[in-house]
């Protein structure tokens, strides 16, 4: 017994020095991500004072399959992108058994699903239809968008405004939340198998006053698509590409569409993750991208806001234009953070008292993200390490 316990006390003794000796080569290994001329400065993180080795640690563990099926993990700090690096694993097939696709040897030109970060993007978009006086206000009924289908007007349905749809406080009844996406009861699964998607959501009876309560609807978010398509005459992959992505210098990227006329605005858009975190580095920025204003500081501080509490544990405890309001704890106490979610372990994190910014993909579709552990356990202590406030 006496010789078992040694093994095992020397067993574990070389796999922490395994272990640190991974860390610290990651450590070692840290490049300045390449400047590739899509817009983002690039540094060290010496120059924004972060500290390598939480970081260095978190790459070992996904290496490791500690943190499992993350695919990509860039940070930006004071404007500068001074971590990016990329992971293999399964991009995403909904046909596939456990979802997982092909084996992808993912890098910075792969195109990623960000499934739910979507909805970010959308209503990025509305903000700008909103400026352009495409869409009036976000304050316009929903149904004034909607003239083939005033039969489904009803005096309750009269006060749902487009604010509504941006915060999932339309009261409209649905069910994401309460079957699996490979359930066909669930009704955004539903709106592939009907032949009228919008008609589809529009008819469903009200269950709450709108503004009163939310619920997670990919159905309202849909809804702003097709208010975009009715209010600028382009479906939403058309409009974002000219007003929104083409500042950006967003050249690659594939939408999904429920039918040819109906695109997945809450869902399933497809970019690089360089890409994905530019919205990020936006909303952190007054809504500016290299000194031009993408979005309108009055949209950015709208979509910042908190309009609603949500029942949404570890996405957020309140919930903005498609923005949750989340708290990380610390060492040195709470830490506030805008995160977009979405499927699988896709996210964005924004902390603009830090001037940081996290962008993370993954493949977790049937199990937990480790994302929110890297974030805790990782990036805060490595700001926090050499305390910056």
């Amino acid at each position: 017994m006496r010789n078992l316990n040694l093994r095992t006390w020397a067993r574990s003794i070389l796999l922490a020095a395994l272990l640190l000796l991974s860390a610290a080569c990651r450590a070692n290994e840290f490049q300045v991500p390449p400047n590739t001329a899509d817009g983002w400065q690039v540094g060290t993180l010496d120059e924004v004072g972060l500290d390598e080795k939480p970081i260095a640690q978190a790459l070992q563990r996904i290496d490791s399959g500690r943190y499992a099926d993350v695919h990509s993990l860039l940070i930006v700090k004071d404007g500068l992108l001074v971590v990016e690096e990329y992971f293999p694993g399964h991009a995403w097939r909904y046909d596939a058994e456990h979802f997982q696709g092909p084996y992808t040897e993912f890098d910075r030109d792969t195109l990623h699903t960000i499934m739910s970060v979507t909805k970010a993007f959308t209503s990025a978009v509305v903000g700008i239809a909103v400026e352009q006086e495409a869409i009036g206000s976000e304050q316009d009924p929903v149904f004034d968008y909607f003239p083939e289908y005033q039969q489904l007007r009803t005096p309750q349905k009269e006060a749902l405004t487009v604010e509504h749809l941006l915060t999932m406080t339309s009261g409209l009844q649905w069910n994401e939340w309460e079957y699996p996406l490979s359930d066909t009861r669930n009704d955004l699964i539903q709106l592939w198998i009907v032949d009228d998607p919008v008609h589809y959501i529009l008819d469903k009876p009200l269950v709450h006053q709108p503004g009163s309560s939310w619920y997670y609807s990919g159905g309202d978010v849909i809804l702003l698509g097709e208010i975009i398509q009715e209010s600028t005459g382009q479906l939403i992959s058309q409009y974002a590409a000219e007003q929104f992505f083409e500042p950006l210098g967003i050249t690659e990227y594939e939408w999904h569409f429920i039918d040819p006329d109906t695109v997945h605005a809450s869902g399933d858009l497809m970019l690089r993750p360089r890409d994905m975190a530019k919205l990020g580095y936006v909303l952190l920025n007054d809504g500016q991208w290299q000194e031009e204003q993408i979005l309108s500081p009055d949209w950015v501080e709208k979509t910042t806001s908190s309009y609603i509490d949500t029942p949404a544990p570890g996405n957020g405890e309140e919930y903005g234009y498609q923005w949750w309001h989340m708290t990380f704890p610390s060492e040195a106490g709470p830490v506030e953070t805008l995160h977009r979610s979405g499927w699988g372990g896709q996210d964005l994190y924004l902390f603009p008292d830090l001037d940081l910014l996290v962008a993370m993909t993954g493949g977790n579709y049937e199990e937990q993200s480790p994302n929110n552990d890297i974030v805790t356990q990782h990036i805060i202590p490595a700001v926090q390490a050499l305390n910056i406030p």
